[in-house]
């Protein structure tokens, strides 16, 4: 017979799994705003620009690490809501998978 302990729900837990959930969504809609921004904005207009004496490498590089630093944004950001949601199941007192 299995003799596994019964957690009771965490009532403060699952309020703070929820935050922590919440901060995430909230950071990945500032990503998709951001990097929509970029899109949408003069930077696209300055790479698309038919160069006059040749490639503007600096423009290409910015353009690059923008995309960079948002893909590890919301790489973060999606961490942050799983977290959330973890803790969530957590306080709500069942197995992890």
């Amino acid at each position: 017979m299995d003799q596994t302990p019964v957690r009771k729900p965490d009532a403060p837990g699952r309020v703070l799994g929820l935050a922590v959930f919440a901060l995430g969504v909230a950071l990945l809609l500032f990503v998709f705003y951001v990097a929509y921004a970029e899109l949408t904005g003069n930077a696209m207009a300055q790479v698309a620009r038919p160069p006059q004496a040749g490639p503007d490498m600096g423009a290409a590089l910015t353009l690059v690490l923008k995309a960079i630093f948002l893909f590890l944004l919301g790489y973060l950001a999606s961490g942050i809501a799983g977290r959330g949601i973890g803790l969530y199941q957590a306080a709500r007192g069942e197995p992890a998978e």
